[in-house]
């Protein structure tokens, strides 16, 4: 109780405060405050009777109405309607929503707070108690009727007035604050209503709130109720609008309605489709994610717009990131729900209690899945938001005979319409006799998890505490976080035991966090410090007491006010406030903030020479230890996205941007947020924010104390590493063999090299040849406790991004003893091929490579007489911004150093790499290349890229000047077409043909490693009858034999997703029946894993005498001497994939970001001319659940090749008779007619507004 009252304020974002009193009791919330009481009349007997029937908690004793108190209450019917709607706006009295407002009970008071209030119009904050961001939310609580509710609005709150518009408006809403007491009317529902049915339309009355709120309620004794009903129907005064008492033309309605009418419809400086706060936000609430029927117009089954361009681009990152050696589908780290599962469903913007749920099976149509809950109700929603999941909780057989009663997909995407107008005739629920067992099950194990928790509460609900570092981030798991709380080993947990323990650390909020794209798959935790919670509830305490003095200040004469001493907490905001304010004004003299999450280009500019750089960084120390925190506390919600799923935190930082009077025109959301974070100087006004992701957890992001203390060690190293070569006595020297390493010329290491000579003559009388593929071998010198090792696990893999290169391994290391070169070790695998590009025999041996020769790719080509002439129809195009590009600094490579016989060598390769790919074709493996631009960014005329750099928290740093950013794209090409460069497939059958080599030398050794494969997706069509019965077709008609693009992107979903294994298996994508990554050990973790344990294997072979191949599986052999067993390889495979899938997902981001920082200055502030006219096109990339949003559509800008998001078009804008006959106004494969509405930076988008559909394909 006592922790209840000290954070009863913290979350207070409006001056809106509901009491609870004994009956004819006023309370005020305020020193200088006059209270009114009004007394409610009598309830209804009917509604009376009913709400007696169907709750038995509700008391029987109404309170009798008094003569001032029926008086005043006509007087202030205006404000009663207010409160009306914000009650309705819950089931059974709850106050509820889904923004970021909180209610705390505490010592027989309730708070009501708001977040994102100054986004609305006084009108509808007035008529609307829901929306998509900017409804108020509050924390469950009840309002009985037998209580009188005091409501006060306080005149001297700026967080809920300024959201009232207009300077006149708040001070007649000023004038209009009082207190009222009244009955709540929450606990009356209609019976036929009371089931709970989500998907029953309002009964026809004009309050929407109260719509709003039969479509919600789900009260177990009412639904009880309804259930056993009669069904000649409910007494009709149940459905009669309540009486009103008639509007008085001055009061707060009427003049809020006039305010409405004048500026409701001025142009906000926001767009005109609202793209959500961040991609990286947890996943929504019920309102989101949660529907019985998924009705056109219902959000439920639409991603919101972060979700949906998130979904979009992380399929697009697979396809434009992906490794050449390994084309993945669109779907990654994904663990299928199969029929049987228990899960869990969140809700975790309203803060109502978690349920559990069987799921049932996939709608796949409308990317949704149906589940079943233990109240008893079929649900739908996005499989993707379920973070908890017990596989095979039950089998088939128990859910099997529910689904004669559930909406069948078919039904659901095309007899939806009959579907609704059954439920106003019949109950669509499953009967009860039939759900029952299911039900049944379900409440045991919620009992059971609930008596776990009873029993342990102390503990759990201290587990912070107990689990988390004074200073450091952790991680743990949830089994291992359970064994340590419960004190059970893990063998012995029960499923209801880890369930509690999981809503324990759901419940600590802020003090656990965990990665939803991958949660469910890995169960991984991240602990945060205590320092770090701490600093938390700091910077909450001071804008709790800000507010307090804001509120009790506004009510003091002038006299009061200059003897009035604040609190320290309200004296640590007033500061920083006034610092920010003075400083952003300076800021906007250089540079002018914008819309878009970006402040604009520096108004100096600076041309990059060998002298200087164009960027001159200026700072000043005004900032005190305080200051600081408060900026930490900004950059948690803005960069990191720290507070997402937060609600009572999250409305906290809006606060502040309100406060400074300098973002009136904006949307108080963390775009905005890190936009005063720029004006400040705490981030550079070009800082990509995919460096500060808490989940990508990069050494330089400050987010690990022992991580930043491991990246310190490891450059100490770099004077004294003591490498010692593993393998040095079984090293094969390679002599003057040529090895080419063929690589782009920035390229920061060189992994691989390649060569070839002749090997015996076939039978047949045709040649052979043994291909030798020599990569670097890092791992004989260290092993994988070493610190180098650790930072490699952590790292997952190297991230390039165009600012900056954060590297698995330090430089020094690569660069000065790994990297491919003279006298090198590499570790080498080699295949006897013949000339149809069969492999006929491999081995792997540890050697030394002397001749090394670097080339290009267009040193390659020129080489063999194949440059590269370009491609007429998609000649490249290039874009620069901010000056002239540096002159490319020369480097030495070996084309001048080639002989006619390496030449020769050269040729061979290339033959047999087409022999190759067309091995792999006839075996089923799928080709494409999505041609991605490429973008660069220079600061300094040495070398690409930025400086490094950190965040600055001492007060104001000022930066004069902007990169240069160049782009180069040849446009969009359709990704299964031939590829226009002779040399890349070349060196991609190469390296495939080395990870075919490794997987199979460990599977004839039954030695455990990380192998790759791809699993078909449940309910999809399979790959070899799609190609049959789709693409064969197709591609017979097309004059080249080309597939087409939209429907190589449909055949590339019926391959399903890649996975992991310790042991090889088929990857259908690639035609290869093994496979495991070999090619980059440098760069990549996995990689390293592999070539520990095939060294291992050499040197057990080598110390034995005898060969290791044998028939039996991994589980049946002895593999003591292998540094990792099946198990540990297991666990680690566990959150491998996952972090390969974010690095992919953070290198597309980067690239994004840098691209739209370019459209950006060249579009909205002209430092370029774009070749093009006012108009694009945009090919539609999107899948069928996307297109039917109403939010916008995912396509591919065509003339740069570059992801965007067209808006909707407007009143069949663009389209033919018959083009919406699908329901859909865009498909697959359309292209259509655009104009640039504008670049947002923040989300790395570019907004396109339609014109006209010009081509429609049939999918």
């Amino acid at each position: 109780m006592a922790e209840q009252m000290r954070s009863l304020d913290e979350e207070a974002v409006a001056g809106v405060t509901l009491n609870r009193t004994q009956q004819g009791t006023p309370l005020t919330i305020g020193k200088q405050q006059t209270p009114l009481t009004i007394r409610k009349q009598q309830a209804p007997p009917v509604a009376a009777k009913l709400a007696e029937e169907s709750d038995p908690s509700i008391e029987r004793e109404w309170g009798t109405p008094s003569a001032a108190g029926v008086e005043e209450e006509a007087k202030q019917s205006q404000l009663e309607d207010i409160l009306d709607e914000l009650m309705s706006a819950s089931p059974d009295g709850q106050l509820g929503g889904s923004g970021a407002a909180a209610l705390e009970e505490g010592s027989g008071a309730q708070q009501l707070t708001h977040d994102g209030m100054a986004e609305l119009s006084p009108l509808e904050l007035l008529e609307s108690s829901h929306g998509a961001t900017r409804t108020a939310t509050t924390e469950r609580g009840s309002f009985r009727p037998e209580t009188v509710t005091t409501v006060t609005l306080d005149s001297a709150d700026s967080g809920f007035l300024d959201a009232l518009g207009k300077p006149e408006v708040r001070q007649q809403a000023a004038v209009a604050s009082t207190e009222m007491s009244r009955s709540s009317p929450g606990s009356v529902r209609p019976p036929h209503v009371s089931t709970g049915l989500a998907w029953q339309r309002a009964p026809a009355v004009s309050d929407r709130s109260q719509a709003r709120a039969y479509h919600i309620s789900h009260r177990s004794p009412q639904q009880q109720v309804a259930l056993e009903a009669e069904t000649s129907g409910p007494p009709p005064e149940l459905f009669q609008v309540p009486h009103r008492s008639p509007e008085n033309p001055n009061g707060i309605r009427a003049q809020l309605r006039r305010w409405q009418e004048v500026h409701g419809h001025e142009n906000r400086p926001n767009m005109d489709i609202e793209l959500g706060a961040d991609e990286d936000a947890d996943g929504g609430d019920l309102s989101n994610n949660l529907t019985r029927l998924p009705e056109d117009n219902d959000s439920a089954i639409r991603n919101t717009p972060a979700e949906q361009e998130d979904n979009e681009r992380e399929a697009m990152a697979h396809f434009t990131q992906a490794s050449s050696e390994e084309p993945s589908s669109a779907e990654r780290n994904t663990r299928f729900l199969q029929m049987g599962d228990l899960v869990e469903i969140e809700y975790l913007k309203s803060e109502t209690p978690n349920t559990v749920a069987v799921f049932v099976r996939r709608i796949d149509g409308l990317a949704l899945a149906q589940m079943y809950t233990k109240q008893g109700r079929w649900i739908h929603v996005r499989e993707k938001i379920v973070q908890y999941a017990i596989p095979g909780w039950v089998t088939e057989d128990l859910v099997k005979p529910l689904l004669q009663y559930l909406p069948s997909e078919e039904v659901l995407e095309t007899g939806l319409e009959e579907l609704m107008e059954q439920a106003y005739m019949k109950d669509l629920s499953v009967p009860r006799e039939i759900a029952a067992p299911l039900v049944s099950r379900m409440v045991q194990f919620d009992v059971e998890a609930k008596d776990v928790y009873l029993k342990h509460a102390r503990t759990l609900d201290n587990a912070h505490q107990l689990l988390a570092h004074d200073t450091d981030l952790r991680y743990g798991s949830l089994v291992s976080a359970a064994t340590t709380l419960l004190r059970t080993p893990a063998e012995k947990l029960p499923m209801p035991a880890l369930f509690a323990v999981r809503q324990a650390l759901s419940n600590a909020g802020f003090a656990f966090s965990m990665d939803r794209n991958s949660h469910r798959l890995t169960g991984y935790l991240q602990i945060r410090s205590k320092e770090q919670v701490r600093m938390v509830e700091n910077v909450r305490n001071w804008l709790r007491e800000w507010q307090d003095d804001l509120a009790m200040t506004a009510t003091l004469s002038a006299e009061q006010r200059r003897r009035h001493k604040p609190r320290r907490g309200a004296i640590h905001v007033y500061d920083f406030l006034d610092k920010v304010r003075a400083i952003i004004r300076k800021s906007r003299q250089d540079r002018e903030p914008t819309i878009w999450g970006n402040v604009g280009p520096s108004k100096v500019r600076i041309p990059i020479t060998p002298e200087q750089d164009c960027v001159r960084i200026t700072q000043e120390e005004t900032f005190n230890a305080q200051d600081t925190e408060l900026v930490r506390f900004m950059e948690a919600w803005s960069l990191s996205m720290l507070f997402n799923g937060l609600p009572r935190i999250l409305a906290l930082p809006p606060l502040l941007l309100q406060a400074t009077g300098l973002y009136e025109n904006y949307d108080f959301i963390p775009q905005t947020g890190m936009l005063m974070l720029q004006e400040i100087g705490t981030v550079l006004p070009y800082e990509n924010r995919v460096r500060f992701d808490q989940h990508l957890l990069l050494p330089s992001s400050q987010h690990s104390r022992p991580l930043q203390n491991l990246m310190t060690s490891l450059l100490e190293m770099a004077k004294n590493h003591d490498f010692k070569d593993s393998m040095e006595d079984l090293r094969h020297d390679w002599g003057s063999m040529p090895v080419f390493c063929i690589d782009e010329a920035g390229a920061h290491e060189i992994d691989d090299g390649l060569s070839v000579e002749p090997a015996a003559i076939a039978t047949d009388g045709t040649k052979e040849w043994w291909v030798h593929v020599h990569i670097a071998n890092p791992t004989a010198f260290f092993e994988r406790d070493h610190p180098l090792a650790k930072m490699a696990r952590h790292m997952g893999e190297s991230i390039y991004m165009p600012e900056r290169t954060y590297m698995m391994m330090p430089r020094w290391s690569t660069q000065r003893h790994f990297s491919l070169a003279p006298g090198r070790p590499c570790l080498t695998f080699s295949a006897r091929l013949d000339v149809k590009g069969r492999m006929l025999e491999h081995k792997i041996q540890n050697g030394r490579v002397k001749r090394v020769l670097r080339l290009t790719p267009e040193d390659v080509a020129v080489a063999m007489g194949k440059a590269e002439e370009g491609d007429g129809q998609h000649p490249e195009l290039t874009l620069t911004v901010g000056g002239e590009v540096p002159p490319e600094r020369k480097k030495r490579n070996a084309a001048a150093d080639l002989t006619p016989e390496m030449v020769e060598q050269l040729k061979v390769l290339n033959l047999l790499g087409d022999r190759r790919r067309d091995v792999r074709k006839a075996a089923g493996g799928m080709f494409f290349d999505s041609h991605s631009p490429s973008v660069n960014v220079w600061q300094s005329s040495k070398m690409s890229g930025l400086a490094w750099d950190n965040t600055y928290r001492k007060g104001w740093r000022h930066v004069e000047g902007d990169p240069v950013i160049q782009m180069k794209t040849r446009g969009l090409i359709n990704w299964f077409a031939p590829a226009p460069n002779p040399v890349k497939p070349l060196v991609t059958e190469m390296m495939l043909l080395a990870c075919e080599v490794s997987a199979a030398w460990c599977k004839e050794r039954a030695i455990p490693a990380v192998f790759r494969g791809s699993i078909q997706r449940p309910g999809r069509m399979d790959p070899d009858q799609f190609f049959k019965q789709v693409l064969s077709p197709i591609v017979a008609k097309d004059p080249k034999g080309e597939i087409p693009m939209h429907i190589g992107m449909r055949y590339l979903e019926t391959f399903g997703t890649t996975a992991l294994s310790v042991s090889p298996f088929r990857h259908k994508i690639l035609g290869m029946d093994n496979y495991g990554k070999v090619t980059s050990p440098l760069r990549r973790y996995g990689d390293m894993i592999l070539h520990w344990q095939i060294e291992a294997a050499l040197r057990e072979e080598a110390r034995t005498g005898r060969s290791l191949v044998t028939n039996r599986s991994i589980e049946e052999v002895d593999r003591r001497f292998l540094p990792f067993s099946a198990n540990v390889l297991n666990t680690i495979i566990v959150g491998l994939q996952p972090r390969e899938s974010m690095i992919m997902r953070a290198k597309s981001h980067a690239d994004s970001f840098w691209m739209t920082q370019l459209l950006f200055r060249a579009h909205e502030f002209g430092e370029t001319a774009l070749p093009f006219g006012k108009t694009v096109r945009a090919y539609v990339h999107g899948n069928s659940a996307a297109i039917r949003s109403d939010w916008g559509l995912g396509c591919i800008l065509m003339e740069l090749n570059i992801m965007a998001t067209m808006l909707p078009p407007t009143g069949g804008q663009g389209l033919s008779a018959g083009t919406k006959a699908d329901g859909l106004w865009g498909r697959l494969g359309d292209v259509w007619e655009c104009e640039i509405h504008g670049v947002h930076c923040f989300r790395r988008i570019v907004i396109l507004k339609p014109v006209r559909l010009l081509e429609r394909v049939d999918v």
